[in-house]
């Protein structure tokens, strides 16, 4: 393998992360207002463009809020801000069917049990509707796998727990590639069966039956992909 030079990290990427540090660490509050641009430059020793281009960074990434003429502040910090970091070693990591699968059958019938318990009479409706939308795009690989993962996207949503809305937010581009090689090699039948089950469960208002079907649905497609295919069919009474 060849070497090359190392690159030197720009001045402004610097800054950032020596201002982030100071956010997240806590040693600036919520609602603290930052040094002005100004004397950040004094601080730091660099232009006024370095320091611009650091708190634009940092607005981007939600921490601080700049308010034209009155300087900039440090926002009150969410779920999604800790959470930013992951996402480079999500796309790094193995992103392979087996690790979906895995990830599935440890975290969605837990997912589905909380959220019958918080779903609201809306998002019940709005769930009945993706189903239908599965239906309707039976012979579309891309609208039916977008359908289906929206589906699964939407109960994670139910829960309210902004924790478990952010790891799926966070996973949404790994899960959809693997979403729809699952739908091009399956077909989309074993879907509507347990979808179906689904929300009839979630009309229902019933916690266990929820978890339960969902774990009898992502059972069934791992042993499809890497158990014993006959024994998974067996446990599918699928519609003619």
């Amino acid at each position: 393998m060849a070497l090359h030079p190392v690159s030197r990290i720009k001045l402004s990427t610097q800054i950032e992360n020596q201002l982030k540090d100071q956010i997240l660490t806590g040693k600036w509050k919520p609602g603290e207002r930052l040094p002005s641009e100004n004397e950040l430059a004094e601080i730091f020793q660099v232009s006024r463009v370095s320091i611009r281009q650091a708190l634009q960074s940092l607005s981007a990434q939600g921490l601080i809020e700049t308010r034209v003429g009155d300087g900039s502040f440090i926002s009150q910090p969410s779920i999604g801000t800790f959470m930013q970091d992951l996402i480079p070693d999500v796309y790094l990591a193995d992103d392979s069917l087996r690790a979906v699968l895995e990830f599935r059958r440890v975290f969605e019938g837990p997912v589905a049990e909380l959220a019958a318990t918080r779903a609201t009479d809306e998002q019940i409706s709005h769930l009945a509707i993706l189903y239908h939308q599965m239906l309707e795009t039976a012979n579309d690989v891309d609208r039916n796998s977008y359908y289906d993962l929206s589906f699964h996207m939407l109960i994670g949503e139910m829960t309210g727990n902004p924790m478990i809305i952010g790891v799926y937010r966070i996973l949404n581009n790994v899960l959809r590639s693997s979403w729809h090689e699952m739908t091009a090699i399956k077909g989309p039948k074993t879907g509507f069966f347990y979808h179906e089950r689904l929300l009839s469960a979630f009309r229902q208002r019933d916690p266990k039956l929820c978890r339960e079907i969902m774990e009898e649905h992502v059972t069934n497609s791992w042993l499809l992909f890497f158990g014993d295919g006959e024994q998974a069919d067996s446990s599918l009474s699928s519609p003619s």
